[in-house]
């Protein structure tokens, strides 16, 4: 059984394309129609609003969902529910395309460069021969061994009288070479032969190991012509796996927009530009009450939050994904989001969720935040307290080096929807991120006046 679902609005801007390539979204003019798409899905654009078709299985409502907020001893933990439960039920067909799409194995991986590695490894196994090559034999050597604390003299003839060529240290070795001589020793250093004192040296036998190295040595005579023949019919397979990747893993999304459309999504893009202006940006994690008020500036509650780690006025969440429009991107701890035109896309690993924005609540509010860190150079300084501080707002004497802390104004915004969806973060500027926030609130509110029609076909 077919799902036939409809949503209309008299003047909605949005419509939703599933192209061959696999879903499109616009927003559009009067009359756009597209007839089939992949796995059944089919989509109407009509003069009054948003129609759209897609063969599915049977659909059950979601659980209204609330945020998850733990608290153990006065502790809140801030976080969404898991990913699988945050979609709402306008998002589904999208957000199942999207999931399967992301983790569908990679044909030029698995069928390209894995076979690659193993062609490669097999044929240099029987191409290549390890032999052993000796770089010293087993032996046993005579040497003179210097013992004198003052060295020797090395003559170049067994004669006292006869020219001294250098002069040895104690302890340091030579070959001997004829110890026959009643006072003299014959001994060899590099290629220079000369004689020594026996009474200042003495003879022992050194016994050499012996050390060898392995190498490899070609083999098979037809080793060039075959690795040069097999990189080529590899070059060509993984071109054409590429290509059967892209068109597997290819998902389109085009925004199309009227006259009246244009200078709205500029804004769009240009509110997120002014929070990305924003000195600093921060999420929250924790929140806990502050039972030694004494010992922390006076703060009522504690927060722990962390920097948010990436923001982009524009960030791809699928490499394969194409789009004519700037997606806007905030990287939060273990999630990522992504600000389409019309929902807003969560991203975890490989897995997915969205959320239309009339589902979406985002509020801010101005908060006193007693900044220990270095204020940021776009914050509000209101006031000052200190480390230690008594009961009157004074510092606490009691503690050396007790210096004063201020107080800033920071505005901290709450992003929730009733699927579970549930993120804090706070901008350094007052109101940093008002005008995106409420660009997205008003294009919740557009899309809740949309009428609904629902029909089994």
């Amino acid at each position: 059984m077919g799902f036939y679902f409809r949503k209309s609005l008299s003047s909605g801007p949005f419509r939703i394309n599933f192209s061959k390539n696999g879903i499109s979204y616009s927003a559009g003019v009067k009359g756009a129609r597209i007839n089939s798409g992949p796995r059944g899905t089919y989509v109407n654009i009509g003069a009054n609003g948003i129609y759209y078709r897609k063969k599915i299985g049977n659909i059950s409502n979601q659980p209204n969902l609330q945020p998850i907020v733990h608290e153990h001893s006065g502790v809140h933990s801030i976080t969404s529910a898991s990913i699988d439960q945050l979609t709402d039920i306008d998002s589904k067909a999208f957000i199942d395309e999207l999931t399967e799409k992301a983790n569908k194995i990679s044909y030029v991986n698995w069928f390209g460069f894995l076979p690659l590695i193993i062609f490669l490894t097999v044929l240099s196994i029987y191409s290549f021969e390890g032999s052993e090559v000796i770089t010293q034999q087993e032996a046993y050597r005579h040497v003179a061994i210097i013992d004198s604390y003052v060295g020797s003299n090395i003559r170049a003839l067994p004669d006292a009288d006869s020219k001294v060529i250098r002069t040895a240290h104690d302890r340091e070795e030579f070959t001997l070479l004829d110890s026959t001589k009643r006072r003299w020793l014959k001994i060899q250093f590099g290629d220079t032969i000369g004689y020594v004192v026996k009474k200042l040296a003495k003879t022992s036998t050194v016994h050499d190991e012996r050390y060898s190295t392995s190498a490899l040595h070609l083999v098979n005579p037809y080793f060039l012509p075959e690795i040069i023949t097999g990189i080529i019919l590899f070059i060509v397979l993984i071109f054409y796996l590429s290509k059967k990747d892209q068109e597997r893993f290819a998902m389109e999304i085009q925004y199309e927009m009227d006259e009246r459309m244009k200078p709205i999504y500029e804004q769009f893009v240009s509110k997120f530009l002014s929070f990305n202006a924003c000195s600093r940006k921060w999420q929250y994690l924790h929140s806990q009450r502050n039972q030694d008020w004494k010992r922390n500036a006076g703060a009522g509650s504690l927060i722990n939050r962390i920097p948010i780690a990436g923001i982009s006025d524009h960030k791809l969440p699928n490499k394969f994904l194409k789009t004519n429009v700037k997606i806007p991107y905030i990287k939060l701890r273990n999630t990522e989001l992504f600000f389409l035109p019309e929902r807003l896309l969560i991203r975890r690993g490989n897995q997915f969720a969205a959320v239309f924005y009339k589902h979406l609540e985002i509020y801010g509010v101005n908060s006193r935040f007693i900044e220990d860190d270095s204020v940021p150079r776009d914050a509000q300084v209101v006031d000052y307290t200190w480390k230690y501080v008594n009961r009157n707002g004074g510092p606490d004497r009691r503690f050396n080096n007790n210096r004063r802390i201020p107080i800033c104004v920071y505005s901290q915004y709450t992003i929730k929807s009733r699927t579970g969806v549930h993120e804090v973060i706070t901008t350094s500027k007052v109101g940093g991120f008002d005008g995106f926030s409420n660009y997205l609130n008003q294009i919740g509110i557009l899309q809740s006046k949309m009428k609904k029609d629902v029909a089994i076909s």
